[in-house]
């Protein structure tokens, strides 16, 4: 479900950008592999703010019981690029720079977690987003992140080997 941002949001986001909102919700829900494996469910989308949550399944895990930090990272970074569109005026590709993640407490496999993410600004056709994930159960802080991402970039040319 998208809830309605905040008052005043609402007029700040494109109807095109809306509209691949709504899409890429339905996709990431419904089409996407590892998202729709995760019970992965948005709570919040907004003029570059969003907040999803989502299963930590076991087979995620470091052999310990507990999910690997890269895993998180891989989450970290496709959903704050996803909060990067939602901060657009007008779709454009984007990839990321770079990822800081700090690690507070592990994550028992089995949760299920809650990712909140901001996109700060946008200069010089870089995006800069931070978000934290934390437990459903109990709110406890699992990590925090900063990640900086090119807008505008473009992708390998048609029959183009990499």
């Amino acid at each position: 479900m998208i809830e309605s941002p905040p008052t005043g949001l609402a007029a700040e986001i494109n109807p095109a950008i809306r509209g691949m909102m709504r899409a890429a919700r339905d996709m990431l829900q419904h089409e996407h592999s590892l998202l729709g494996s995760l019970g992965f469910k948005p709570l919040l989308l907004g003029a570059g703010k969003t907040s999803f949550s989502l299963d930590l399944p076991a087979r995620f895990g470091d052999g310990s019981g507990m999910i690997h930090g890269g895993f998180l990272t891989v989450v970290l970074d496709s959903l704050f690029g996803l909060t990067v569109f939602t901060a657009m005026e007008e779709f454009k590709p984007i990839a990321t720079i770079n990822l800081r993640t700090d690690y507070i407490k592990e994550a028992a496999a089995g949760s299920r977690v809650i990712c909140d993410s901001v996109c700060e600004g946008v200069r010089n056709e870089v995006a800069y987003v931070s978000g934290r994930l934390t437990l459903d159960a109990d709110k406890s802080l699992i990590a925090i992140a900063s990640g900086a991402f090119m807008v505008g970039t473009k992708g390998p040319a048609k029959g183009s080997r990499l």
